[in-house]
Formats: structure tokens, C-alpha cells, sequence
């Protein structure tokens, strides 16, 4: 008998510092048992009511009361089976509930699920809300948004430098609720191992906090602290959607069906690392043909026989260019162990944190963005600022603080980064942050 994972979770919901009403919801349901474990595994669920829709916060509960029973108790052949019916009949019930009540027809919610399981992390998702795996400093979006600005790039009718300029960004595509039936994105099997994160998040925190901050904060801090620290920083940036985090801390995983490592997307060819590739092998006889032609034309032009030489430097261009184009197709088909198990390399798929180069590092399977998160002195320098002018705004306004413990949380934090102690410097900010915000909170929303 193997152990189910050890997993911690921590979720979170906020209305944020615009709306009157939270339209947000989510649900997580963990197994009680190994077999149930191997079965369908624990499940992590967030969902966001449309906001221009009708009645969006009945939409998400609706979701995260009909998901996790439709989830464990339909038969199914696979988890990625069980998790698409479980979605479907989440958008049934919003469907009927709609023709039940006209004051509801149209109502709509986005809907991403997580499940970690025998068959490693499989996802569920149809909107924008958002799931992550934050891994070897390096956090991976594995859900396509279903937006309308991510479509246009993804048909290249836009980039991710001028998409802002010709479409609006909280438009979607596709939602539970409106139709009978939905198209559900089914993203993995991903790999899980210990030290991994996993986050499923509404677009009220990645409007307001990039990809590598978010990667940075949750890699950081336990899921109850990051979870706190992601919404206090979306609201301290203007809050102006409800804003929903689950973060998921991978402290074990027992070996899965296939030993413990997990194919993640489409893959044509896997060697082990090092080992010579079919195509690898046909490019070396390619290009030692190429040299050999050549060597040989260049012999046979010393001697004057110009028509042999001329043919073979033919020969030799022949096979250079269908060695580049073996190149190129081997390039695009293939797959190494190490690329698969080992962190992504620094290449041009991993972007810097500002929302352009976000969005320009987009690619075409899941993980469909790879954002560098190793925690850095910018992000603690921000957070220092911020709680900087907290601090201001709490003097000038009299708020009921206990100003000298922020700062004795202010005096540690200066001196873990000094002594170069990231993660002792971070949890004093977060801290500090977490009790001026539940202040102002206090007071901006009792007002």
C-alpha cells in the first residue's frame, strides 16, 4: 500500500477595493484514502462570475456545488474523462438553472480545476481564470486564457506589444453557463514532485500582479502567507476586481503509474540525454556527405576535370540543404529527458516580468508561458516601498496600528536581506503589509 501525497493548501478570497459584491468562488476537496487518491485525486477548483453577465455569483457557487460530486461519483475510464464530465455538468446546472429563472438567463463563470493524482497534475479550464506550477525558480501557466486578446495573438492578428491598442483586455471567449454544452481544455498530464507549487487564481490578481512576482511570492512563503500577501499586493495596486488565490505546497508524491515522471504534452521523440536521435543520426551522414562531396570537387578542379567537379559541388549543396531542413524538422519534433524532467533553460521562452514580455512569451502547448521567478532584490525592495507608504498613509490618517512592531518587522527585514536571508526578509514584508492592510480594509470597506 503507498501513501497518498502530502500536500499543504491554502485558499483565499477577497472582494477586493471596487466591487459592492464578490462574484468569486472555490472549493478545494482533498481524498481520504490511497485508493480514492489513484482514482481521482485531490481536487482544487476557482471560479469567477461574469461580471457583466447576470447574477455571477450564482454562476461560481453554482459551479463549486455541482463540480465535486459529479467529480467523485460519475464513472469514468481516466481522470482527464471524470474531470470533463464533472465541468460539463457544472455548465448543465448553470444552463438549467438560467431556463428555470429568466432574471438569470445568461449568467455566465469562468472555471479552472486542478487535480494532483496517481496520473500526476491534470487541469480543467474554460475562461481566464488561471493555473500555475511554480518549479526550480521558474513559475509555468498551464491554462490557455480563453480571452479574446490571447486568441488574436494566438491567430496573429495581434502581438503582444499592440493587442492592448485594438482589443479590450477582460473579454472572453468561452465560459460555463450561457450554452447546453461547453468545450473543456483538458492541459496534462504534468509532472509533480516534491518542492512544487501549484496555483489556480481569478484575473482579479494577474491584473494587478505579474507572473514572475506571483512565481517569487508563493515559491517564498507558506501557502496561508502568500495567499495573504497576493491579494494585499493586488489590492494595494488598485483592487479593481474580486480576486480569488488556492496555492497548493507539494511537501511529497508517491511514485506514479509510470514511475514518477510524467509525460507533459505531445512528444514525437524521447531519447535520454546525450543519446543520438534517429534524425541526429541522419544529419550526421548528411553532413559528412556534404564534406566529402566538396573535398572531393575541390580535388577533382585542381585536375582540370571541371564537369565532375561541378557535379559533385551540386551533390554538395543538395545535401547541405537537406541537412539544414532535417535540422530544423528534428528541432521542432524533438524532446530530451532533460528537457522534460530538468528546470527549463534561460532561452527566449523565459521572459522578464512586465506584462508585454508576459504575454510575447506565449507558446502553442501547455505550459503556454515560462516566466523566470527566482526570488530577487527588485521584488523586496518593492515590497518595502509599499509598506513604506502604508506606514505614511497610517500615520497621516491615524490608524490604529502598533507602530513599533512595524518597525521591529521593518529593522528584520533590512537585516535578513543584508545578510542576503531572501526568505526571512520577505515574511517580515508580508507581515508588515498583512496588519496595515486589515486596517485599511477595516476602514475603507465599514465606510
Amino acid at each position: 500500500m503507498t501513501s497518498a501525497p502530502v500536500v499543504q493548501f491554502a485558499s483565499r478570497t477577497d472582494v477586493g477595493m471596487r466591487r459592492a459584491a464578490n462574484q468569486d468562488s472555490n472549493t478545494v476537496r482533498l481524498c481520504s484514502d490511497y485508493e480514492e487518491w489513484s482514482q481521482c485525486g485531490h481536487l482544487f477548483v476557482v471560479a469567477d462570475g461574469m461580471g457583466g453577465h447576470a447574477v455571477g455569483d450564482l454562476a461560481s457557487r453554482i459551479t463549486i456545488e455541482a463540480l465535486p460530486p459529479a467529480y467523485f461519483k460519475k464513472e469514468a475510464t481516466s481522470v482527464e474523462h471524470r474531470l470533463r464530465q464533472a465541468i460539463q455538468s457544472a455548465n448543465k446546472a448553470i444552463n438549467d438553472r438560467a431556463r428555470e429563472n429568466r432574471e438569470f438567463e445568461g449568467m455566465g463563470t469562468t472555471c479552472s480545476v486542478l487535480t494532483l493524482s496517481d496520473r500526476g497534475a491534470i487541469v480543467g479550464h474554460v475562461g481566464d481564470s488561471r493555473v500555475y506550477r511554480v518549479r526550480h525558480g521558474v513559475i509555468e501557466q498551464l491554462t490557455f486564457d480563453h480571452s479574446l486578446q490571447w486568441e488574436m495573438i494566438r491567430l496573429g492578428k495581434a502581438t503582444a506589444e499592440n493587442v492592448e491598442l485594438f482589443h479590450p483586455r477582460n473579454v472572453i471567449t468561452r465560459c460555463l453557463g450561457p450554452d447546453p454544452m461547453v468545450q473543456v481544455d483538458i492541459e496534462g498530464p504534468f509532472s509533480v514532485e516534491a518542492g512544487d507549487y501549484f496555483l489556480l487564481c481569478s484575473d482579479g490578481l494577474t491584473n494587478h500582479v505579474t507572473d514572475s512576482e506571483i512565481g517569487q511570492i508563493v515559491s517564498s512563503l507558506p501557502p496561508a502567507e502568500s495567499s495573504r500577501l497576493l491579494i494585499n499586493l493586488a489590492n494595494c495596486r488598485g483592487g479593481s476586481d474580486n480576486c480569488t488565490v488556492v496555492v497548493v505546497a507539494v511537501d511529497s508524491y508517491p511514485m506514479t503509474q509510470s514511475g514518477g515522471f510524467q509525460l507533459e504534452g505531445p512528444v514525437k521523440a524521447i531519447t535520454a540525454a546525450g543519446t543520438p536521435r534517429s534524425g541526429g543520426i541522419a544529419k550526421v551522414i548528411v553532413s559528412g556527405l556534404a564534406v566529402v562531396c566538396l573535398l572531393a570537387g575541390i580535388g577533382l578542379a585542381l585536375s582540370n576535370r571541371k564537369l565532375a567537379a561541378a557535379a559533385f559541388m551540386v551533390a554538395a549543396l543538395v545535401a547541405w540543404f537537406f541537412g539544414r531542413r532535417m535540422n530544423k524538422d528534428a528541432q521542432s519534433d524533438d524532446l530530451t529527458l532533460a528537457d522534460l524532467t530538468g528546470p527549463p533553460p534561460t532561452s527566449p521562452m523565459i521572459e522578464e516580468a512586465d506584462n508585454a514580455s508576459s504575454r510575447s512569451s506565449f507558446r502553442q502547448r501547455s505550459p503556454y508561458r515560462i516566466i523566470e521567478a527566482k526570488l530577487s532584490d527588485g521584488l523586496l525592495s518593492h515590497l518595502a516601498e509599499v509598506q513604506s507608504e502604508l506606514v505614511q498613509a497610517a500615520r497621516d490618517s491615524g490608524w490604529k496600528v502598533d507602530f513599533d512592531e512595524l518597525t521591529n518587522l521593518n529593522r528584520q527585514a533590512v537585516s535578513a536581506q543584508q545578510s542576503q536571508k531572501s526568505d526571512r526578509a520577505i515574511k517580515a514584508r508580508a507581515k508588515a503589509i498583512d496588519l496595515l492592510m486589515k486596517e485599511l480594509y477595516a476602514r475603507s470597506r465599514n465606510s
